[in-house]
């Protein structure tokens, strides 16, 4: 059986410009990924079939996962079979990516267990048809996103580099769920006046960060959600130096500069929230 991890990610700032005519909104944001990672694996099988760690998520085409491996059929030239299974670690509903990075993982390791030489354009193709965010996740790279969030750049340091967050990260998962479209219903589009998220981030400076590297999620989520606004307040009261709502929630997510107050801040949310400390790359 061959297995292949599905990383979470975070939005580090994130900007609805504008809603399209085909219902689907323009974005701005930067896509961090994070080591909180679900596993995918899959072995040879007469058919395609999925089991999964979580008994309450589905096992059909109901599943992202399944959905990959179909989209991916017609490439082997016949119906291959594949018996997947999904352990099921990030929070789904929590604007953390988690099925979307569990169908890029799918389509990555079906292409090697399958022997199949699909472009990677194509590939990229089968992913946007999936979910907006796939893309991303077939790259794994700190990127900036446009369009729908497919439109990716590598987001690089000033030398060059890609970018690697210097900061301990401490994310946290109140137990509530935020449906996209409802998120997307509360919030306002505006598509002037908007900071440059991508060169606020690689700044690495969180004065900069906390003034111009924001959520247009956040404040309508946090109203609706108080316990969502009651779990970042309290990464910022623990030292967090920036605090912020991850795409549009549930999870938020802080920046600490020394690693013992960011271990702190997690021990005192693990008990009312699932939570993941990522140290600095």
């Amino acid at each position: 059986m061959r297995s292949r991890p599905a990383p979470a990610k975070l939005n580090l700032g994130l900007h609805v410009l504008r809603r399209r005519p085909d219902g689907f909104h323009d974005l701005d944001t930067v896509f961090l990924p994070i080591g909180w990672a679900d596993t995918v694996s899959a072995e040879p099988a007469d058919a395609l079939s999925l089991t999964t760690s979580d008994p309450a998520l589905p096992t059909d085409d109901g599943n992202l996962v399944l959905r990959a491996a179909q989209a991916l059929c017609p490439w082997a030239g016949a119906e291959p079979g594949a018996r997947l299974h999904l352990d099921k670690r990030v929070p789904y509903g929590a604007g953390l990516g988690g099925g979307s990075s569990d169908a890029a993982a799918t389509l990555r390791l079906l292409t090697d267990l399958w022997g199949l030489a699909v472009p990677e354009a194509d590939l990229q193709a089968l992913a946007l048809d999936l979910g907006s965010d796939v893309p991303f996740f077939l790259s794994g790279m700190a990127a900036r996103a446009g369009g729908r969030g497919e439109r990716l750049a590598p987001l690089v340091d000033a030398d060059g580099a890609p970018y690697r967050c210097p900061f301990w990260l401490v994310v946290a998962v109140p137990p509530v769920h935020v449906g996209t479209p409802e998120a997307f219903r509360l919030v306002t589009p505006r598509d002037h006046g908007r900071p440059d998220l991508g060169a606020a981030v690689v700044s690495n400076d969180l004065d900069r960060w906390r003034r111009e590297v924001t959520n247009d999620f956040q404040a309508p989520v946090e109203a609706a959600y108080p316990a969502i606004r009651a779990a970042r307040r309290a990464l910022a009261e623990a030292g967090a130096g920036y605090t912020s709502l991850s795409g549009s929630g549930s999870a938020v997510f802080g920046a600490f500069e020394a690693e013992r107050e960011a271990r702190t801040a997690a021990e005192a949310l693990a008990p009312s929230c699932r939570v993941w400390v990522e140290a600095p790359a």
